[in-house]
């Protein structure tokens, strides 16, 4: 489904890669989720995957296809089967909670009929369809400036399975959210990941959420691979591995 062979992105003028020598295969059907603490290259990670990161060194490949050697079109192509969650939502305030859902069609469609609003009937009750399955029926011709920030990510959420994902990423999609919505946002994820039989990958700053929905998860610490296993290989001694300068650096406030 997913590798990345001896994978290495250096920024301009920062000496250390913020990936270096990353080397994985992710299979379909897997719950992935990626831990570390900030800057560890946990976002770097996911924009490799969907070919908006350049390789200083090595190669990506998703589906068989090299994504780095893909034209732009193709490129283009590829991304339309990734839904992405992100953490500040990136939702369009003057627009309604269905009409921001729909904009996931966008990658699908042609851009007069993306810039005249033009969806089908079929678009139309899909929408309903995912917005349902979020719980946010009701609120489908609310603006979504209106709604908290659980339900914004719902709407993210549906806008990324309006695109019929064979492949759903998550930046942080719950890092400004309070515990209980950040669980319930999982537990939906989860759901849909279930139903669909999705290839998930979310990057998430609370261990307890990924020991909790992950089927498998990887730990980055500046930008190298310390941990790959199973939720329950995931001991103190791991966890003090991976978040230890952050503990240090607390104690010294």
């Amino acid at each position: 489904m997913l590798s990345l062979d001896n994978v290495t992105v250096t920024y301009d003028k920062e000496t250390e890669p913020a990936l270096s020598n990353l080397t994985l295969t992710i299979k379909e059907g897997e719950f992935v989720c990626v831990l570390g603490r900030s800057g560890a290259g946990k976002s770097t990670f996911i924009r490799t995957i969907n070919g908006l990161q350049t390789l200083t060194r090595g190669a990506v490949h998703v589906s068989g296809k090299e994504v780095c050697q893909l034209s732009e079109k193709e490129t283009r192509n590829l991304r339309t089967g990734m839904g992405m969650i992100f953490q500040h939502f990136y939702l369009i305030p003057r627009l309604s909670v269905k009409q921001n859902v729909l904009t996931g069609r966008f990658g699908k469609k042609k851009a007069y009929q993306n810039l005249l609003g033009l969806f089908s009937e079929e678009e139309i009750k899909q929408a309903d369809y995912y917005l349902q399955e979020v719980g946010l029926a009701s609120f489908a011709n609310r603006r979504v400036e209106h709604l908290s920030g659980g339900q914004k990510q719902r709407v993210g959420i549906a806008r990324a399975m309006m695109q019929e994902p064979y492949l759903l990423l998550g930046d942080e999609p719950v890092a400004s959210l309070d515990p209980s919505t950040s669980d319930s946002i999982f537990r939906l994820i989860r759901t849909l990941h279930e139903q669909r039989n999705l290839t998930t990958i979310i990057n998430v700053h609370d261990v307890d959420l990924a020991k909790k929905y992950a089927s498998r998860i990887l730990a980055l610490k500046k930008g190298e691979l310390i941990f790959d296993g199973h939720p329950s290989e995931l001991t103190d001694k791991v966890y003090g591995l991976i978040y230890e300068e952050e503990a240090l650096d607390q104690r010294a406030l």
